[in-house]
């Protein structure tokens, strides 16, 4: 399932471009642009899934691990969707270097834990840790195609895959 997930967000996914490939193509403008029919930005999206990344990864890590993952750093919003601060391009590369880091963590967190880790409750969400793990594996190819979906000028003149 680990294997999957991280082909989901960056690697060969079975579902199109992965998370990071749709990401990849989008400059810092077209990542910002909220014109779409569902009213936010891909930014936005790619948001909410680090959000939800840091949130599974806090969830699973003893005190030393979450001081390592750190405080989340960006605005909070309505089912963590929210604009991003700083649009500008350096602001992007920032945010997909986040995007990374926290994947990373939140993997490794998850092959690291023990299996009572999986069992403890996940404060935020209610759930145990095991199924809102189990939820993030699909999470990425969720949203990478909802992205790829947004009609966003990038996604029209070439295939990813």
């Amino acid at each position: 399932m680990l294997d999957y997930a991280e082909a989901e967000f960056e690697g060969k996914s079975y579902n199109g471009a992965s998370l990071f490939a749709t990401l990849a193509a989008l400059d810092h403008a077209s990542a910002a642009a909220d014109s779409c029919f569902e009213g936010y930005s891909a930014w936005s999206v790619a948001m909410h899934v680090a959000r939800c990344k840091w949130l599974v990864a806090a969830s699973f890590l003893d005190e030393a691990g979450r001081s390592e993952l750190g405080p989340y750093p960006f605005p909070v919003g309505k089912a963590d969707f929210c604009a991003p601060p700083d649009t500008s391009a350096e602001a992007w590369e920032s945010f997909l270097a986040y995007l990374r880091r926290v994947h990373a963590m939140a993997m490794r967190a998850i092959r690291e834990s023990s299996d009572e880790a999986f069992d403890r409750e996940m404060p935020e969400w209610g759930i145990p840790n095991g199924r809102a793990a189990a939820w993030l594996f699909t999470h990425d190819s969720y949203h990478a195609a909802q992205i790829r979906n947004m009609g966003l000028p990038a996604f029209k003149a070439a295939r990813l895959y």
